[in-house]
């Protein structure tokens, strides 16, 4: 979860991986590893991330699906339809076991789910 928000982060914020890099005094490939998950920062590191983009270090490690940002209670679609389809009403209406799956199963699942919404919207796009 950590590679995919710090990620997100960085491009909602339109932050290069060398940028980071130089506010965190680390290379660009470090980034770059963090972001493809071969490996993770220190504690003190993700803080510093956490305090550039001002989120929780929660937020970061996936322990917390929502971010206060610019008033948006989640940071992109992903988090929003990963806390859908693992809210106990959907999961029990729709009949499977959200704390089944792991995390790499978990987003698979939400980019499925992202996936059908766009094909299923282009059913409502204006006619030109």
């Amino acid at each position: 979860m950590f590679a995919y928000r710090l990620k997100a982060l960085r491009d909602v914020h339109e932050m290069s991986q060398q940028q980071l890099a130089v506010l965190l005094h680390y290379s660009q490939q470090s980034v770059a590893k963090w972001e493809n998950g071969s490996s993770l920062p220190s504690a003190d590191v993700i803080t510093k991330i956490a305090e550039i983009f001002q989120v929780s270090v929660d937020y970061l490690l996936g322990r917390d699906l929502v971010v206060q940002e610019s008033g948006a209670p989640y940071l992109t679609s992903h988090d929003l339809v990963l806390h859908l389809i693992t809210h106990p009403s959907i999961t029990s209406l729709l009949g499977y076991d959200s704390t089944s799956l792991n995390e790499q199963q978990l987003n698979q699942f939400a980019e499925d789910v992202l996936a059908m919404v766009l094909i299923a919207s282009k059913r409502f796009e204006p006619q030109q």
